[in-house]
């Protein structure tokens, strides 16, 4: 299966960035998007624009969220939402940032998958698409945001082998940095948050995500694009490098 057989799609976080440029691109292939978020006001204004169906549902919501996802038995699943509360020093942290981010990151996927797997399965057709991050991948200064991810990580290597042979995929979308709202929302002060968002260099933006996500889910139906990792090209991970001062 490639975008052409699937019908429609269920994308979490879709109120802005990532998620919101994922329901513009499939919904300009002529896919009914499925667009869950928060954010009332912007969702409406997403469906405006794009004609997308809104879902305004928390993803921690998982009562709400089960029963929408069983009930839309969507083709493909993208799993965007996420945030990086804690974002510092996982022994710094607040007890609720460590709670919220990995009841979003993690759970929630978690519940999403089993309400919608179902339906996948039976009808031998569907897309999983994860979207994690290279910190998921390769250590960085936080140590609670890099275990939410890697748990999305092994998450999705473990469902391949459980979907083998159920027609679905899986496939995981591996960032670096990217032009979001996210620190915006993972870091409180302002100062701290200028000294991580200001690199100097061209980031990814939210456009260059959806490219990879069409990538996969248009791939032939006998290819799984299992993960793809993108990152800014003046942004590298891995390796040790010293330098003498």
């Amino acid at each position: 299966m490639s975008l052409s057989d699937y019908s429609s799609a269920l994308v979490t976080g879709a109120s802005s960035g990532i998620g919101a440029a994922i329901v513009r691109e499939f919904r300009a292939r002529g896919i009914v998007v499925h667009a869950l978020a928060r954010r009332a006001d912007r969702l409406q204004a997403l469906a405006r624009e794009t004609g997308c169906e809104p879902h305004v549902v928390d993803v921690n919501d998982t009562p709400a969220l089960a029963a929408l996802a069983a009930e839309l038995g969507a083709d493909v699943l993208v799993n965007n939402a996420g945030l990086g509360r804690g974002f510092g020093n996982v022994f710094a942290a607040d007890h609720d940032d460590i709670d919220v981010t990995i009841d979003t990151n993690v759970k929630a996927v978690l519940h999403l998958l089993r309400a919608a797997l179902p339906g996948m399965v039976e009808r031998r057709r569907g897309h999983v698409v994860n979207i994690g991050s290279v910190a998921g991948l390769y250590p960085i200064n936080s140590a609670l945001y890099g275990a939410s991810k890697g748990a999305v990580h092994l998450m999705g290597m473990n469902l391949r082998i459980e979907l083998a042979g159920s027609g679905v995929r899986v496939t995981e979308i591996c960032p670096g940095r990217v032009q979001t709202e996210f620190f915006d929302v993972a870091i409180d002060d302002a100062s701290a948050r200028e000294r991580i968002t200001d690199t100097g260099i061209s980031v990814l933006t939210a456009d260059d995500i959806a490219a990879a996500v069409l990538y996969a889910v248009e791939a032939p139906w006998h290819v799984n694009v299992s993960t793809i990792e993108l990152q800014p090209t003046e942004q590298h991970f891995g390796g040790v490098r010293f330098k003498s001062v």
